[in-house]
């Protein structure tokens, strides 16, 4: 019961946006994709939902993601994209709805209210959607797809939560709280694929990370296997050092000492 997506390739006319990437990526863990802009994080993870056309092949549980409808997919995926825009004066708790009723929980009414508590805005539920600030929309949508797939685990087959850049509008508090909802969602049972940019949070959350630069993957393993000197210069095409704190050993980086 894996992700499986193998030799990926996109091609925008004569731009090769991916080039034969493989990525797996295991239930009950975090699997984050970095890189620099323009490397293909974007759309390696709209191959995997189905959403962007692509070469090769991609499976969900066991199972062909080209295969699936609509509606299966949603039961085992939820998706958020890095924007949304609504046309519509919804209320936020009509927003989280629409999560739920794309999912296997649509006879559970109290979920929409639940997955609002979970990322802090319960008391938000009767506000306008196009009233919130950027942050506070993200963490609606977060709302949303947790509600699409609120149980990590059904029926003995994991779920997914694929995010894209799922903390870039967000203070610091609010980015550690929606890492730490992707991990006790992989920690349930669940999988998590997480576009990222912070390489912090990144060292900090993920199990496994994929580096990607020029439409390809450059590494892929822990963070401390690829979180290293040179992979990140090769990648981000400057100098970074990488550095581990003695009590936890976790790997951070320092773009700023760079060259000292």
């Amino acid at each position: 019961m894996t992700l499986e997506a193998e030799e990926i390739r996109v091609r925008y006319g004569r731009f090769d946006a991916l080039r034969g990437v493989t990525l797996h990526a295991q239930p009950g863990e975090v699997t984050a994709i970095v890189g620099p802009n323009g490397s293909g994080k974007s759309t390696l993870l709209g191959a995997i939902d189905g959403t962007v056309p692509h070469e090769g092949r991609v499976r969900l549980n066991g199972r062909p993601v080209s295969d699936q409808p609509a509606w299966a997919l949603a039961a085992l995926r939820a998706v958020l994209p890095q924007s949304s825009r609504l046309a519509f004066a919804f209320t936020v708790l009509e927003v989280v709805r629409i999560g739920l009723q794309s999912g296997s929980a649509g006879d559970r009414p109290e979920v929409p209210m639940q997955a609002l508590a979970r990322v802090g805005l319960a008391h938000y539920a009767d506000r306008l959607f196009q009233d919130l600030s950027g942050g506070e929309a993200q963490r609606v949508m977060l709302a949303r797809v947790l509600a699409q797939v609120w149980a990590p685990v059904e029926n003995g087959e994991p779920r997914w939560l694929l995010l894209d850049e799922p903390v870039s509008s967000l203070d610091i508090a609010h980015q550690l709280q929606v890492m730490e909802i992707a991990r006790d969602f992989a920690r349930a049972g669940g999988g998590v694929i997480a576009v990222m940019h912070d390489l912090n949070l990144t060292a900090l959350y993920a199990d496994r990370v994929a580096v990607m630069a020029e439409g390809q993957r450059l590494a892929f393993g822990t963070p401390a296997e690829v979180l290293t000197d040179d992979t990140l210069s090769r990648a981000y095409r400057c100098t970074l050092r990488v550095s581990a704190p003695p009590p936890v050993g976790i790997p951070y980086i320092l773009p700023h000492a760079a060259s000292a």
